[in-house]
């Protein structure tokens, strides 16, 4: 008779890893989240949409009248662009913003779109357009890509 032994330990750890990771994807998640945070950081930097790359619309002639600047763009005090909180979990990774008004500059607003102050004025009181920071463009999905295909590997490789 004969007899064979094969030694799949290391495929065995292999499997487990896999197992594990599985059920709990932190550590992967949590560089996505970083990833993500760096996206609406660069769209306030080069005040650019993340996804096409297309320069936010300009300030209005009133609103550059009354700041006495046309730039930088959404950062009058830096309350939005410092607002963004990294966030993960072992099945999600997000960037959220506590501001108010961070969807308004996000998707834009039309004139009297959020109805009207007590003394009639139209809120906003002229069109917002919208500026987008939180968008995923192709260069963020293949750094996006990337980065997961890094974690897993290194969780895979027991790192």
């Amino acid at each position: 008779m004969i007899e064979i032994n094969v030694n799949i330990s290391g495929a065995e750890a292999l499997l487990e890893r896999v197992i594990a990771l599985g059920g709990d994807m932190t550590p992967v998640s949590r560089a996505l989240a970083g990833v993500l945070a760096d996206i609406p950081e660069r769209a306030f930097m080069n005040q650019a949409d993340p996804e096409t790359g297309e320069p936010w619309a300009p300030l209005s002639p009133t609103t550059v009248k009354r700041r006495g600047s046309a730039t930088p763009i959404l950062q009058v005090t830096g309350i939005l662009a410092s607002s963004f909180q990294a966030e993960h979990g072992p099945d999600y990774a997000r960037v959220t913003t506590n501001v108010p008004y961070a969807p308004t500059h996000q998707g834009g607003a039309k004139q009297g779109q959020f109805g009207r102050t007590k003394r009639g004025m139209p809120i906003p009181w002229g069109d917002i357009p919208a500026r987008r920071f939180f968008s995923v463009g192709p260069a963020d999905e293949a750094e996006i890509e990337q980065t997961a295909r890094e974690r897993v590997q290194r969780v895979l490789e027991g790192r």
